[in-house]
């Protein structure tokens, strides 16, 4: 069920995005907003979609992987470009760190909260697994990755 859902709801998102071209109609956005509907409709509990759903987050650590072939393949770029590479890296962390934890303290979110928004500027794959071991909400971090 989990599985089917999400795909229905992913290739929903697909058809919205061609057919409207306009960047709210995102696949992912969607999916996210159609599995949501469809738990409440058929009154399945999250733990039960995830039991089936678990299988697709499992499909997107080698996802994940499958990028470094194209960086791989510009290695030379890479290097001859290394300093603005690194300073850039380190500035967006910086700032979305910061930024992260700046409105965490405007709203007063408490820690559980906090982490589940921490890792909102990383791959999804790699963003539920530190939302789950700092003890976030999963699924928010999902919908704000």
């Amino acid at each position: 069920f989990g599985v089917t859902v999400s795909l229905i709801g992913y290739q929903l998102g697909i058809l919205l995005k061609r057919k409207f071209k306009n960047p709210v109609f995102n696949p992912l956005l969607i999916s996210i907003l159609f599995v949501i509907l469809m738990l409440m409709i058929c009154h399945v509990k999250y733990e039960d979609y995830n039991t089936g759903a678990k299988y697709i987050s499992f499909l997107l650590t080698p996802a994940t992987v499958c990028l470094a072939l194209p960086l791989y393949q510009q290695m030379e770029l890479l290097k001859n470009h290394v300093k603005a590479i690194l300073i850039g890296s380190v500035a967006g962390i910086i700032s979305a760190l910061g930024s992260v934890f700046l409105l965490a303290k405007i709203f007063g979110l408490n820690h559980r909260e906090y982490v589940t928004l921490l890792p909102k500027s990383i791959t999804t794959a790699i963003g539920m697994g530190i939302a789950e071991e700092l003890g976030g909400i999963v699924t928010i971090t999902v919908a704000v990755i």
